[in-house]
């Protein structure tokens, strides 16, 4: 495999029709991703130099770019990044976060798991309904099986709204439902088995219902 040194040197004196070939581009990439020099914070001046640079180019009416900010460089480049997906993150959200039709319903634990208690939201959006809930006291899903949440109508029928186990940090849960809640006002949460089927199981956890509904 050709070193990083030797790569540069070939590529350099190689005329327009003697370019390094595929493999040892990849042996280069391979030969850097496995300097620790790599992964090392560069020298400011070197920071400052390439945001400078990136400045320019995405401001073309600017002449001079200004002065980069001195932060670490592990730092920008995650901000970078990461730039877009929160971007992303935040227009999927927005209609969600400025929804004011919103719902607030009381949810209990059944005899299973009676200290489980919490709260669910339920707005409508343009795509269904938003579903968050808020528990504590219910335990973690254990192994080989998970929690379910259903939307169910008066006349016994039932609607699937998502899938989650709590085995992380506390943290709400959201689900969605793609029929209308007036129809399916309830909402309970299953304990469900891997190997078992699609249907509902017996082992209701949580339960709550709909008070009156905004316009969807």
């Amino acid at each position: 495999m050709l070193t990083p040194d030797e790569f540069r040197a070939h590529y350099l004196a190689s005329g327009s029709g003697d370019k390094p070939r595929d493999h040892e581009r990849l042996d280069l990439i391979r030969a850097v991703l496995a300097e620790e020099a790599t992964w090392a914070e560069p020298q400011q001046q070197v920071a400052d130099g390439l945001l400078a640079a990136v400045g320019k180019d995405r401001v073309s009416s600017v002449t001079e770019a200004p002065s980069a900010p001195r932060r670490r460089w592990p730092v920008v480049v995650a901000a970078v990044g990461s730039a877009a997906a929160v971007v992303a993150l935040v227009f999927s959200t927005i209609s969600v976060l400025d929804s004011e039709n919103e719902t607030l319903l009381a949810m209990t634990g059944t005899d299973i798991e009676p200290d489980a208690t919490g709260q669910a939201a339920v707005r409508p959006t343009g795509s269904g309904w938003w579903i968050r809930l808020d528990l504590t006291g219910l335990p973690p899903a254990p192994d080989g099986a998970f929690y379910e949440g259903w939307v169910w109508s008066d006349e016994g029928d039932g609607v699937s709204i998502g899938t989650f186990h709590l085995r992380g940090a506390q943290e709400p849960v959201i689900l969605w439902s793609g029929v209308e809640m007036a129809d399916y006002p309830s909402i309970w949460v299953t304990l469900e088995n891997e190997d078992e089927g699609p249907e509902a199981s017996d082992l209701v956890v949580v339960t709550g219902r709909m008070p009156d509904l905004p316009e969807a």
